[in-house]
């Protein structure tokens, strides 16, 4: 065999080595690509349901975090509709609006019976993927006038928690919830309740007439 002759074959040997590694990786990137879950590409969830969807609160304790000034709802529940089921949406696009609000025996950490009235309308959004039947969620939009003997204000902001819809139940675990106005009466100051200050969110919610997918 001459050199020329052998040159060619070694030149096609290492071509075709080539192409089938670079054929190879392809695969298995492909493949890697493919065994991602879907919602991790995709961002988004899918509520399913309704029309009619509720909340029903259980023993929701709101906290002023600077006073530790609290009020409790023994009953805190909310009923709306569920808007564009089975449509797929981005992670915290709510999917609920809840404008019905209904509360019972709420007093305040000093004795005082509270009103709480609805100055907006909630909503509720899942904001990541779900585990299991455990999505991290939010209710979102929470505005609300609270009215408590010598001292009331407004509150603005978001629930955060989780939401288990083998369940139903939504569990808060943070809040962007702040007093939203320029609080009125003359306990506010001795209190040192002011405009701008943090609110914390305990208790318990179930929320009927929905479930969610990913994506």
């Amino acid at each position: 065999m001459n050199p020329t002759t052998r040159e060619n074959i070694m030149r096609k040997f290492t071509s075709t080595v080539l192409a089938g590694v670079a054929a190879g990786a392809l695969a298995i990137a492909t493949i890697a690509a493919m065994s991602q879950p879907a919602q991790a590409a995709a961002g988004t969830y899918t509520p399913h349901g309704g029309p009619l969807v509720t909340l029903s609160g259980h023993d929701v304790t709101f906290t002023h975090v600077e006073s530790g000034f609290s009020f409790t709802c023994p009953q805190l529940d909310m009923s709306g509709s569920l808007f564009d089921p089975s449509q797929s949406r981005p992670f915290g696009t709510p999917a609920t609006t809840w404008d019905d609000l209904t509360t019972s025996g709420c007093t305040s950490s000093m004795g005082g019976d509270v009103t709480v009235d609805l100055t907006g309308t909630w909503g509720f959004a899942v904001t990541g993927a779900e585990v299991g039947s455990v999505s991290p969620a939010a209710i979102t939009d929470a505005a609300m006038f609270v009215g408590a003997g010598g001292c009331s204000f407004s509150v603005a902001g978001d629930i955060a928690g989780t939401f288990d819809d083998a369940t139903g139940a939504f569990t808060p675990d943070g809040s962007t919830q702040i007093i939203s106005d320029d609080p009125a009466g003359f306990l506010c100051p001795i209190l040192g309740i002011t405009q701008g200050q943090a609110m914390d969110v305990d208790g318990s919610w179930t929320i009927t007439g929905l479930t969610i997918t990913n994506p």
